[in-house]
């Protein structure tokens, strides 16, 4: 049933046959199935329906398309593909959990399958998920692009990053039970995500207790990672935090940061005292005159892989005034 609502249609196509009506290569046609997030498909079984095929010949129309002619096409189409379905497979692990604890849930009350079908079919509101991830899609499109025309006109302009993790999670999460982890991760998330967006920065991603963030504005940059080990502090489900942020060089690939901030930022939050933040002297020195910000100036320390860095550490001052 549920195949039915997600996919449906009867699967007539092969792989090859896909290929060909799409009018397609084969291996091109392979490369974006991977791109996808699946491996390789056998040769003479049909897996695909006509769906499928409209969906590879949609797909393909991107090779005319503006916006793949800065190299060559069918890298650039495969690329765009992976860095969208990379964020598609997040959400449907986020909407599948739901799914499966419906259906577990009904199962163990004695609900039958037919009738476990029949609530999915009234429950699953796809359109409904459709119009938010198109909305949703549009909106931020609508943002990046703002954003990146305007870095355009500056190309000297450097940007703030910053990490947050939370100190002794690996201990801490050996300790929970499933449930209680499951909780803390998701406070944590929505925590960082809401104090973030907030400020006006960018969650780039989190991976497990740590969190990494950009900001235009090295104020922001700081004020974020301040707010953040201030509410993680004052949060009961949640240990204390750490905050590294440093402004300089650094590029954007598939909606991930690359480069010399990127570096420095993550090195700064490994050597961070538990509740603190520490920034680097390019930081310090772009936002030292703001009186939201205390500073004390630290020891010049020996990064790893990086080599001697200036490092202050930054709390919050007079909070009277507004962050722009």
């Amino acid at each position: 049933m549920l195949d039915h609502l997600l996919t449906p249609g009867t699967p007539t196509l092969t792989p090859e046959t896909l290929a060909n009506r799409a009018g397609v290569d084969r291996e091109f046609s392979n490369r974006l199935w991977r791109a996808i997030g699946f491996p390789d498909l056998p040769e003479n079984v049909p897996v695909f329906t006509e769906e499928g095929l409209d969906a590879l010949r949609n797909i393909t129309g991107g090779l005319n398309s503006f916006l793949t002619t800065d190299e060559d096409p069918e890298e650039a189409l495969v690329r765009q593909v992976r860095a969208i379905c990379a964020g598609l497979s997040r959400i449907a692990e986020v909407l599948s959990d739901g799914i499966a604890a419906s259906i577990t849930t009904a199962r163990q009350v004695g609900t039958s399958e037919q009738d476990i079908a029949s609530l999915l079919v009234d429950g699953l509101d796809w359109h409904r998920i459709s119009n938010l991830t198109d909305y949703a899609l549009r909106l931020q499109v609508r943002a990046a692009v703002r954003r990146k025309c305007s870095v355009e006109n500056e190309p000297t302009s450097d940007l703030s990053v910053g990490f947050l993790d939370l100190v002794g999670y690996t201990a801490i999460s050996q300790e929970l039970d499933s449930v209680d982890l499951d909780n803390l991760i998701v406070r944590f998330d929505a925590l960082t995500r809401d104090s973030v967006a907030e400020l006006g920065g960018r969650v780039v991603k989190t991976i497990g207790d740590e969190v990494m963030y950009v900001a235009d504005d090295p104020h922001v940059a700081v004020e974020i990672a301040l707010r953040l080990t201030e509410r993680t502090a004052g949060d009961d489900q949640l240990p204390e935090a750490r905050a590294g942020v440093d402004l300089g060089a650094a590029v954007t690939r598939d909606g991930d940061y690359y480069g010399p901030a990127v570096n420095l930022a993550h090195r700064l939050v490994e050597v961070a005292r538990p509740g603190t933040v520490l920034v680097s002297g390019s930081v310090h020195d772009a936002v030292s005159e703001n009186p939201e910000f205390a500073w004390s100036r630290m020891r010049v320390r020996r990064i790893r892989d990086i080599g001697r860095i200036e490092t202050f550490s930054v709390r919050s001052g007079d909070r009277s005034t507004t962050v722009h």
